[in-house]
């Protein structure tokens, strides 16, 4: 019997004289996933400091616009034609705060100043706090708030004091131009007015706000043009209404006249309706005006 044949030996793995073998290529790993959204680095970079102070003072000069839409639309348009001349990235993403200076620059179009720094002082000021614990920002913007607002402060009780004086100037123009001339003429001249079926001149001129609705009651109307058409329909004697007398009363600045016992010369038929009682008071020198009135 032959002898058996002797196993191989086992084959060993070749060595690379730079080393093992790498292993075999396989797919690339999935990329890991972004940075997540940090409020706090957020606020505590340049970028995003800016944008907060931009929006706060956006949004702080509104109201003082009379809340007008138009610096908005231009500030949308100015990202637009950014975006489209492609100048965002020239910008190094930018573009969003240059457009919000424009929606500012156009509320500030229509604002004051002291508008102006208090919105940007509030601005700082929220900024700064979103910025907590670094308090600098913050400090900066309270001592802001507090100079701006004073002077906003300051301002707005300038303007209302200035608004007071104009507003006493036109009265006092306008009492210049109302009224009849003496105490006498004021019944005459309602009268008158009366018969012409003319109410501009009683309503607007002679009777004051505290007379103008008594006045009205007195003939059932709503109110005082009503009353005087309807006076006007009663009188049947169009150029002797006006001639009657009436007891009167005069006293210091004006005077009582009864025109609930008017008497016409002659002992005719009275011409029109009784019209009531009339305190005159004066209101400007040489100008008088019924300032209460009583039905008869």
């Amino acid at each position: 019997m032959e002898p058996r044949p002797a196993d191989p030996p086992p084959r060993l793995p070749a060595v690379r004289p730079d080393g093992p073998a790498p292993p075999p290529a396989g797919p690339p790993p999935a990329p890991g996933p972004g940075p997540r959204f940090s409020w706090k680095r957020f606020t505590r970079s340049p970028r995003g400091a800016a944008g907060l102070v931009i929006i706060a003072a956006a949004l702080l000069l509104w109201p003082f616009s009379d809340w007008s839409v138009i610096p908005w639309l231009a500030g949308a348009g100015a990202v637009i034609l950014l975006r489209l001349l492609r100048l965002d990235k020239l910008l190094r993403n930018w573009d969003l705060h240059l457009a919000g200076l424009v929606v500012v620059a156009g509320l500030m179009l229509s604002t004051g100043p002291w508008d102006w720094a208090l919105a940007a002082s509030i601005g700082v000021l929220l900024a700064g706090l979103a910025q907590l614990p670094w308090w600098r920002l913050a400090a900066i913007g309270a001592v802001m708030c507090l100079a701006s607002g004073i002077g906003f402060a300051v301002t707005r009780i300038q303007e209302q004091q200035v608004q007071a004086q104009e507003a006493a100037i036109e009265n006092q123009i306008g009492k210049t131009n109302q009224g009849a001339r003496n105490v006498d003429a004021v019944l005459p001249t309602i009268l008158s007015r009366i018969a012409a079926d003319s109410p501009g001149a009683i309503c607007d001129n002679l009777l004051s706000e505290g007379a103008l609705a008594p006045f009205a009651a007195s003939v059932g109307q709503p109110d005082c043009p009503a009353a005087v058409h309807e006076l006007a329909s009663r009188v049947t004697d169009r150029n002797g209404y006006s001639r009657a007398e009436a007891p009167t009363t005069r006293r210091s600045g004006g005077g009582e006249v009864d025109a609930c016992a008017m008497t016409w010369s002659g002992g005719a038929a009275p011409p029109g309706p009784q019209l009531g009682r009339l305190s005159i008071t004066e209101i400007a020198p040489g100008r008088f005006v019924v300032s209460a009135f009583r039905p008869c």
